[in-house]
């Protein structure tokens, strides 16, 4: 069975979003120059924000800078962007 583990940082981020914020529009997309993968997101008019991983954590803005840096678990990534868009958040806990 595939454990969320195996998958890369965009790929974990993406499920987050579906489990924490299922209303926030969220796209695995590949960066066309490098070939990583990242999500973009956008809530109602707010947005297409670009979230990718960093090597160390994620960061969000809009694709060209400036960067907010946030936290390495795609839970809590998941919960600041929804709440940065002006969607609410189903934290399970």
């Amino acid at each position: 069975m595939l454990n969320l583990d195996d998958l890369g940082p965009a790929p974990r981020l993406h499920s987050a979003f579906r489990r924490r914020a299922p209303q926030v529009a969220a796209a695995i997309v590949e960066d066309e120059k490098t070939g990583l993968r990242y999500v973009r997101a956008s809530y109602r008019d707010a947005g297409p924000m670009r979230v990718e991983w960093t090597g160390e954590t994620y960061r969000w803005g809009p694709g060209n800078g400036p960067w907010e840096t946030l936290h390495p678990d795609p839970e809590q990534t998941a919960d600041a962007v929804a709440l940065g868009l002006g969607a609410r958040t189903d934290d399970p806990r």
